[in-house]
C-alpha cells in the first residue's frame, strides 16, 4: 500500500468515525470512555446555545474534521517531496513563490505580535490553503510524478477553498456543497498516481 492510499484510507477513517459519534451521540450511545472536563464544559455551556446552531455545529464538525485532515495532508505531502531541495527547502530560491513567502512571514509576524503562542516552527504551516495550491504549481515537476494532471489538480484545489471558506468561518454548507466537499475529496485522491 503506497503512502496516498494510506492517506486516503486514514481521511475515510476519519469521516465514517465523526460520523459513528454524530449518530452516537443522537441516540445517546455510550461509546466507551470520554473526557470528563468536556463533558462538563458541554453540560454546563452548550445548552446556553439553541438547538439550531448546536445541530449545526455538530453537523459542521465533521466537514471540519475532513477539511483538516485533507489540508494537513497537503501540507505532509508538499513538505515530503520538497525534502529533494534538501531539508531547509523553505529557504531555497526559487521553491516557494515569493508572494506565499511574504505572506506566511506576515501571519507568522501578526501571531507573534499578539502574543499567542506560535502555531508552528514550520512556515508551511503559516500558508493559507490556496498557497498550497501554488506551492504544487510552482513546482509542478517534483509533483508530477504523484498527480496525473495539472488542471485537474488546481480545479479540484479551487472548489475545495471555495468550500474551505464557509467551513473556516462557521457557516453551514449546504447539503448539495456537503456532496461536493466529499467528492472533491474523491477526485483528490483519484487525481494521485
Amino acid at each position: 500500500m503506497d503512502s496516498h492510499s494510506i492517506r486516503y484510507f486514514m481521511l475515510n477513517n476519519l469521516s465514517i468515525e465523526s460520523e459513528v459519534r454524530s449518530v452516537a451521540k443522537e441516540l445517546d450511545l455510550d461509546l466507551g470512555p470520554t473526557h470528563k472536563r468536556e463533558k462538563e464544559i458541554e453540560n454546563k455551556f452548550y445548552p446556553q446555545f439553541s438547538l439550531r446552531v448546536r445541530s449545526e455545529a455538530e453537523r459542521m464538525a465533521r466537514n471540519y474534521t475532513i477539511f483538516y485532515s485533507l489540508e494537513n495532508s497537503i501540507r505532509e505531502l508538499i513538505s515530503d517531496v520538497l525534502k529533494k531541495h534538501g531539508n531547509d527547502w523553505w529557504s531555497v530560491a526559487g521553491v516557494v513563490p515569493t508572494v506565499v513567502k511574504d505572506n506566511a512571514e506576515k501571519n507568522r509576524k501578526k501571531e507573534l505580535a499578539a502574543g499567542v503562542t506560535p502555531r508552528s516552527g514550520s512556515m508551511l504551516d503559516y500558508t493559507n490553503f490556496g498557497e498550497l495550491g501554488e506551492i504544487i504549481k510552482s513546482n509542478w515537476n517534483d509533483f508530477a510524478d504523484i498527480f496525473t494532471d495539472i488542471q485537474a489538480v488546481e480545479r479540484i484545489l479551487k472548489n475545495l477553498n471555495t468550500l474551505r471558506a464557509a467551513i473556516a468561518h462557521c457557516t453551514p454548507l449546504a447539503e448539495d456543497e456537503e456532496v461536493r466537499l466529499h467528492l472533491s475529496l474523491r477526485d483528490w485522491f483519484r487525481q494521485q498516481a
